[in-house]
């Protein structure tokens, strides 16, 4: 966990660093320096995961609508919530989430959010970090 938590941060810095980069990397960014802050203030609860290949905007739907209901400790990690749902609202981020075509989307008969097994918050948290890691990889 140690290693992922200073793998997201040296993404972050190296982010961070790159000013000239895009609107949709920058947020990205923002998001994944927002969750890992509620990573390490998290108390454990129960919330979905889930990804396939050309389900990501609906995982990503999934993953931004669960977030807040994540329990935290303080009220700073309650603002991260706040900003990593209204960030992942953002057109730029959900217009650009997905390389498949409409109809692979289509095919990929992607479930709804209720349906996919709970797991605890901090695998929750991992696991959406992994998709933005995913998403970012795309993108850049």
């Amino acid at each position: 966990m140690k290693a992922s938590v200073c793998l997201v941060f040296a993404v972050v810095c190296w982010i961070a660093a790159q000013a000239e980069e895009s609107p949709k990397i920058l947020t990205l960014s923002k998001v994944m320096n927002e969750l890992n802050k509620i990573n390490h203030g998290m108390v454990s609860c129960r919330l979905c995961f889930f990804t396939q290949d050309c389900c990501v905007a609906s995982a990503l739907e999934c993953f931004r609508s669960q977030v807040l209901n994540l329990s935290v400790a303080d009220a700073k990690l309650k603002r991260s919530q706040r900003i990593i749902s209204h960030e992942l609202r953002k057109s730029v981020i959900v217009k650009s989430v997905s390389s498949c075509k409409p109809e692979e989307i289509q095919t990929a008969q992607c479930k709804s959010c209720d349906s996919y097994n709970k797991v605890d918050s901090r695998m929750f948290v991992q696991n959406f970090q992994t998709l933005l890691q995913k998403i970012y990889a795309s993108q850049a």
